[in-house]
């Protein structure tokens, strides 16, 4: 707009300038002659018409400059505008994906819980917590040591909950490992939550791997510092 302006005020400039030249060299009046009057024109027509148009031409060159910057300006808008939409659905897919895998392991922590917590060992008097709290020795414990010695069958009930418990702490690890992934993208720092589930549950991982009652493998992974 500036220059645009500018061309303007130059424009009637050169046209002022050129006619108070004509007019100092021919000192032209109201009563001068027609024929100097029709020359005049002529003169005029013939100077400020290619100056004019040359005007208009540069006008129309800057105008178009204009418009080409300002779709370029709206074009980078756009796109910024399409990022931050693009980063806030990914934001969104995000939390939603943490919220549905939260909820899943809400649900097997609870199943985990039942089969540490509750009385479901030795003919149902003892929960496996128990068991462990007095020793993950067998030469020492002589409920562990029952423990180990029904795990040695396939067919007892002992044996299915340690698998089924088994089964459980893998299916946490890989969850508890795609929830830290999700907030790590999300906040760039490990989530707390795989902290509170190695303190919660590396006791059991401990006393049963180690005995050989569960997979070696779950001794190497968040369960155990």
């Amino acid at each position: 707009m500036k220059s645009l302006r500018g061309l303007a005020l130059a424009a009637f400039v050169i046209m002022i300038s050129v006619l108070c030249s004509i007019i100092a060299q021919f000192g032209f009046s109201p009563d001068s002659p027609i024929e100097q009057w029709g020359a005049f024109g002529d003169f005029i027509g013939g100077t400020l018409n290619p100056i004019f148009a040359f005007l208009s031409f540069i006008c129309l060159l800057m105008t178009i400059v204009l418009q080409n910057t300002e779709l370029k300006e709206t074009r980078k808008e756009f796109t910024r505008v399409a990022n931050a939409n693009e980063q806030q659905l990914s934001l969104i897919s995000n939390q939603q994906q943490k919220d549905d895998t939260y909820k899943v392991i809400q649900k097997v922590t609870e199943r985990l819980n039942k089969n540490y917590n509750e009385n479901r060992f030795k003919e149902k008097t003892l929960s496996l917590h128990k068991i462990i709290l007095g020793g993950a020795d067998y030469n020492k414990n002589l409920d562990f040591k029952l423990l180990y010695d029904a795990c040695n069958d396939t067919s007892s009930d002992d044996y299915k909950i340690i698998k089924y418990i088994e089964k459980d702490l893998f299916l946490l690890k890989d969850l508890l490992e795609n929830y830290d992934k999700l907030t790590n993208l999300e906040t760039g720092k490990p989530n707390p939550l795989v902290n509170f589930y190695r303190n919660e549950y590396s006791e059991l991982v401990k006393a049963l791997g180690s005995n050989g009652l569960i997979s070696h493998n779950l001794l190497y992974n968040i369960f155990y510092y």
